[in-house]
């Protein structure tokens, strides 16, 4: 099955509001913070982060979005760690999306799709090397250009893995590039129709294609050009919480259908100002926000 039915099969059955799992052990309470420096502490208290997160929400969301960098700052212990939570919410029947934000000349571009999303490398001798490191979707920086997006895309289609390809980011300097004009139109309008067009091969039954955008829920105004622009593409939706966003501006990518967007929330959902608390404070607090974002957007969409 496609990414994208897929993806809709799961937003059915629970909600479009996905957790972001974004470590950052000086927001997380201390009761998870790892004893010592040592690399096996520090896995295991990236990972308990991730499990707590996961068995939290699991049943109320379609899908994780792991932040790539908060797990590679510690080096191989926080690869080590991203492999394991990986297969963690991957055996909770969660999707996962791993934010990288991956982008470069062809043959590198490559070497990311089969990491991250066909999860094996084929050598010309015959031997096959897995990769613990395969997801359902991965986040893509286009501004190399289309050679640099061909090879994610060959990838996801043959793998039925996802791709969300930045158009309009949610962080404030994002104007200074996707915001110029150029030819009357908007660096951003230029990369939602590469979208739309690289999507058309991966329509699914759904009627999405698994090749869809981010687009910031910072800047809903431009959102619904975006979204004339892509009609088949599912939106990932950041921003909301610290950055700014308000999760009722997130409601203008949706479709009338209520499908077409994914709502990532982080630390908006993962942390407190109380870092005393307990887990099990911890877990409940953690729960009643999901429940409040998931409560918010199913009455948008009813």
């Amino acid at each position: 099955m496609q990414f994208s039915d897929r993806l809709v099969e799961k937003i059915t059955q629970t909600s479009n509001i996905v957790v972001g799992i974004d470590p950052n052990f000086d927001l997380m309470p201390k009761a998870i913070l790892p004893a010592s420096g040592d690399s096996q502490a520090v896995t295991n208290a990236l990972v308990n982060f991730a499990k707590l997160a996961i068995d939290t929400a699991y049943n109320l969301i379609p899908a994780v979005k792991f932040q790539s960098a908060y797990f590679e700052q510690f080096g191989s212990a926080g690869i080590k760690a991203l492999a394991q939570s990986i297969e963690y919410a991957r055996n909770q029947k969660l999707l996962v999306i791993l934010d990288a934000k991956r982008g470069d000349i062809g043959s590198t571009s490559l070497a990311y799709a089969q990491a991250y999303l066909e999860g094996k490398t084929k050598l010309t001798n015959g031997l096959t090397i897995e990769s613990d490191l395969e997801v359902d979707c991965i986040t893509i920086n286009p501004f190399l250009g289309d050679d640099s997006l061909e090879p994610f895309v060959e990838t996801a289609i043959k793998c039925n893995k996802g791709l969300f390809i930045l158009v309009k980011t949610s962080n404030p300097g994002s104007h200074m590039i996707q915001d110029r004009v150029v030819n009357g139109k908007t660096i951003s309008y230029y990369l939602a129709e590469l979208v739309n067009q690289l999507g058309k091969d991966s329509i699914g039954k759904s009627g999405y294609s698994s090749i869809g955008a981010v687009v910031g829920a910072t800047f809903p105004e431009q959102a619904k050009q975006l979204r004339e622009i892509m009609p088949n593409a599912i939106f990932l939706v950041p921003g909301v919480g610290s950055q700014g966003g308000k999760i009722e501006n997130t409601f203008i990518n949706f479709n009338p259908d209520g499908q077409g967007a994914i709502v990532p929330i982080s630390r908006g959902i993962t942390y407190f100002s109380n870092l005393d608390m307990s887990l099990e404070e911890y877990q409940l607090s953690m729960r009643k926000k999901v429940e409040y974002f998931v409560e918010i957007t199913k009455k948008s969409s009813n």
